[in-house]
């Protein structure tokens, strides 16, 4: 792996989660003898009360034993005040007492607010906003959503352009207490919990929003009959043909692509050369992370893997084709040891590339043994984007937060506390979260948050491209909902800009086919861009 040692900005991250409120300790599980204990869970950062910053959703799990009792967990919603946070997960109505796995954001329903999609190990839970500090209502039963299997991954996106998200979420295991204790299960001559192998992998479901607050179930109708072990999911437009399409990562299973033509699916993982690694080989995957590193138009895909494996990078090479460059980037030489899961592209020290996030945690408390040569708590990892496709890992440099070790699972970006630059939310499993906030001293580089709101497209905007160009550097991002690991970040789409003031043009294509441009944008601020009527 490539080393920086005279770089001109070091990053710098700090945990700053008890200083800032968040010290919620994650429950799930009491012993780890089943995979739903090791499996969740993620966060969500977004605006729920529409007061311009980003506030915090958490997902919770919960113990065999507890549950049998009667205990239940709380996901819980912290509310951003200028950089700290509140618990206002009573009044706002959205505690969800499930065993939780993951969550996405959205405004389906197109009235302002954004709305919240949890997956749970049992039914999902859809709550409505009812707009402000008001809160929510919990209405999966009344939208038609709340699929009682095994969810996992899930992301919005209006796959038919009507001018309403639609969702897709990702089913893992059909799982039974009872039917994986029968099962013994051994990973390096060690006896540990079962799964995926073994057990029965969960369809995944596509419901198309009817514009009425309500869904319906499209799944077979558009093909999605495939029942893999279903991680990850997010809708983006990989072939820039203005129709989102949908890639999904499968755990020990095949990787899925779903070519989307005027609203028709096709399934094209294989011949797009993402369904295994470069080397014909299917992995254990995790967590996605979506994003132009090379600065070429084209959405990248990121996948974190199982350890003995290599976290894979599949560049975008256009016309519906991807190359793995795990290792040309030199990020498949890194992370090989660890069992990765939340991953995300950000421009850390805005310098105008996108940089990585990778979290990391063993599925088995049985890695501390010493005949497993491995441990359960792991650090995380930073990679930083040299240009010309290549990376460098820069974790043992880049401050304390890269120095903890926990077992980590999802993670979130957003600008917290407003200063300008990307700050992650890390969960870690039955330990205290880590929130690692960005104090990188970017010697004067300047940054651009881009807001999207709707008219003729959805309210979010999202699936809206967006083309900047400062001076001769041009970046391209998509409005996306979903991603990381059972993870959502912030809707504002960022773009660091190293040391341009100025943009010259910001080009957005709109879901509806809107094009829309605006010239002499100054940096250093969030822009809100409405769909021209």
């Amino acid at each position: 792996m490539l080393s920086i040692p005279d770089r001109a900005v070091a990053a710098v991250f700090v945990d700053g989660a008890a200083a800032a409120g968040i010290t919620a300790q994650n429950v799930s599980g009491s012993t780890q003898q089943y995979i739903v204990e090791g499996m969740m869970g993620g966060a969500a950062f977004f605006d729920y009360d529409g007061d311009g910053d980003a506030d915090l959703y958490v997902t919770d799990g919960s113990t065999f034993d507890g549950m049998t009792r009667g205990l239940k967990p709380t996901n819980r919603l912290y509310r951003n005040d200028r950089g700290t946070f509140t618990d206002v997960t009573v009044q706002s109505g959205s505690g969800d007492t499930s065993w939780s796995m993951g969550s996405v954001v959205a405004d389906y329903d197109n009235d302002g607010d954004d709305d919240l999609y949890v997956t749970n190990y049992g039914p999902n839970k859809l709550y409505r906003n009812r707009g402000g500090s008001k809160g929510f209502d919990e209405v999966s039963t009344q939208a038609g959503v709340g699929d009682g299997r095994w969810g996992t991954g899930c992301t919005f996106g209006d796959y038919d352009l009507d001018g309403d998200v639609d969702l897709y979420v990702a089913n893992y295991i059909d799982f039974s207490v009872d039917y994986q204790s029968t099962i013994p299960c051994e990973w390096k001559n060690l006896e540990v919990y079962c799964g995926p192998r073994g057990l029965l992998p969960a369809r995944d479901v596509l419901y198309r929003n009817d514009g009425d607050g309500t869904f319906v179930d499209r799944t077979a109708a558009m093909g999605f009959d495939k029942a893999l072990y279903g991680m990850g999911a997010t809708f983006a437009d990989f072939d820039d043909d203005g129709w989102p399409d949908l890639f999904v990562a499968n755990d020990t299973t095949p990787n899925l692509l779903y070519h989307n033509s005027s609203g028709v699916f096709e399934e094209t993982a294989l011949m797009a050369g993402v369904a295994y690694n470069g080397e014909g080989v299917i992995q254990g995957c995790m967590g996605v992370a979506l994003g132009d590193y090379d600065n070429d138009s084209l959405l990248d895909i990121f996948v974190a893997n199982f350890a003995d494996e290599f976290n894979t990078l599949y560049r975008n090479e256009g016309q519906g084709f991807f190359n793995d460059l795990s290792f040309p980037s030199h990020l498949g030489s890194r992370g090989q040891t660890e069992v990765a899961w939340g991953a995300a592209f950000f421009d850390y020290d805005n310098d105008g590339d996108r940089d990585l996030f990778v979290a990391n945690g063993h599925t088995y408390p049985e890695a501390d043994l010493p005949e497993a040569e491995s441990s359960y708590r792991m650090k995380n990892l930073l990679f930083e984007n040299l240009g010309e496709g290549r990376f460098a890992e820069v974790s043992a440099e880049s401050g304390s937060g890269f120095a903890i070790e926990e077992v980590s699972r999802g993670a979130s970006l957003a600008d917290f506390d407003g200063d300008g630059d990307l700050d992650l939310f890390v969960l870690n499993l039955n330990a205290p979260p880590t929130l690692l906030r960005n104090e990188t001293v970017e010697d004067g580089n300047n940054h651009l948050f881009i807001r999207t709101v709707g008219t003729h497209s959805n309210r979010n905007g999202i699936g809206t491209r967006i083309t900047i160009q400062a001076g001769s550097h041009r970046q391209h991002a998509q409005v996306l909902s979903g991603g990381s690991y059972l993870s959502h970040h912030e809707l504002r789409v960022h773009f660091g800009l190293g040391r341009a003031a100025l943009v010259d043009t910001v080009t957005l294509r709109w879901p509806s086919g809107t094009m829309q441009q605006l010239v002499g944008i100054a940096a250093n601020q969030v822009l809100t861009v409405i769909e021209p009527e």
